[in-house]
């Protein structure tokens, strides 16, 4: 009787023989052959170009402050680009305390529903909130929408210098960006620290668009140097995230290209994956110890997630506890519903979600179907 393996072997020998015979040579999966995926839309010509917003339209871009203090009122007053010694004098502002200014991506405004979620958590832990509304400037076709970014990154930066010259200091001030707001950020970093001299303190970078910003350089997108520290948040790489580790430290959630559903075997497809990576961050705030990474040695071995066989394994929290001095990239697993977290089960090998579901269904040695 021929042992089972031996059979496996002859049969695989059986089949390259056939596949020789046909073509030349035995096919097995290659990334070196295969490549990677290019992402959507990585190229956007033209959207390097000038672009000049004048000095009429400057009041269409605007800060609104927001508190959430009272739960049964949500408070929000909002100050265009020529008010920024008032909103410096807003009651509702302490710049004892830290800051927070947030800037949507593509279409978006203060008035949805993101902006709203993420002014309320950090609120809930102390800071100021700050909404940029880049609005009219994204409300465009979205390479157009990428190049307006530049020059509202130029006049945001203008802004927060007023508002420092108010009292604002840099040095208590995270900026939080989504998708295009991101890559905004960072040419407000860039402008304000070509201004000042200074840089500001901290950068969230929630899935940094990909499209148009792709391929370009470090001058022209979100740079570990805008700020003296800035982390990305990565959960759609190949659709409308980028794969760049840009931060001092950077997180690929269950690998970054796409996020599980909140059903069983439906994936959150592409917008869906993307979003995800502001749901994860308020997450984080909210449970300070239970989002742990671990580090990977390339993004491609956090693809495949296989970092959990890097020795010795090095770890690091998502969230305001992050070891700033711990940088690199790193591995995150969650679960598929909010809080998202899974503590240190994360760093076991069956916290993958599809895989161990997959496992699951097949841990049987033999499975007869009758």
């Amino acid at each position: 009787m021929v042992m089972r393996p031996v059979m496996d072997l002859v049969n695989m020998l059986v089949i390259c023989i056939l596949v020789v015979i046909g073509s030349g040579h035995c096919m097995y999966s290659s990334k070196e052959l295969e490549g990677y995926p290019a992402g959507f839309m990585a190229d956007c010509p033209g959207s390097d170009k000038e672009a000049i917003i004048t000095k009429n339209t400057l009041k269409n871009l605007s800060m609104t402050v927001v508190s959430t203090s009272n739960p049964m009122k949500e408070i929000r007053r909002k100050y265009n680009y020529y008010q920024m010694k008032e909103l410096a004098k807003d009651p509702l502002l302490d710049f004892n305390k830290r800051t927070v200014l947030y800037i949507g991506g593509f279409l978006d405004s203060p008035n949805f529903p993101i902006p709203g979620r993420v002014a309320k958590v950090y609120n809930s832990i102390g800071y100021n909130v700050l909404l940029l509304d880049t609005s009219y400037f994204t409300t465009y076709e979205y390479p157009r929408a990428s190049r307006l970014a530049r020059p509202v990154g130029v006049h945001g930066a203008k802004m927060l210098f007023e508002l420092k010259k108010q009292g604002l200091d840099p040095k208590k001030l995270d900026v939080v960006g989504l998708s295009l707001g991101v890559h905004t950020a960072s040419f407000i970093a860039k402008n304000f620290r070509l201004i000042t001299g200074v840089n500001i303190s901290r950068i969230t970078a929630l899935d940094p668009s990909g499209p148009c910003f792709r391929n370009l350089g470090p001058e022209d997108r979100i740079d570990k140097s805008d700020a003296d520290f800035v982390e990305m948040i990565a959960t759609n790489i190949d659709g409308y995230g980028m794969a760049a580790p840009v931060g001092h430290v950077n997180y690929y959630v269950n690998g970054g290209e796409f996020q599980p559903g909140e059903l069983v075997w439906f994936l959150c497809m592409t917008l869906c994956s993307h979003i995800r990576s502001y749901m994860v961050w308020l997450s984080a705030l909210q449970h300070p110890n239970s989002f742990i990474a671990m580090q990977c040695d390339s993004v491609q071995q956090a693809r495949f997630k296989k970092c959990r066989e890097r020795k010795p394994l090095v770890t690091n929290l998502m969230g305001l506890k992050v070891d700033k001095k711990n940088e690199g990239i790193f591995y995150l697993a969650t679960s598929a519903a909010y809080p998202y977290y899974l503590s240190e089960r994360g760093l076991k090998q069956n916290s993958d979600l599809f895989k161990s579901l997959a496992a699951s269904f097949n841990k049987e040695k033999l499975v007869k179907v009758r």
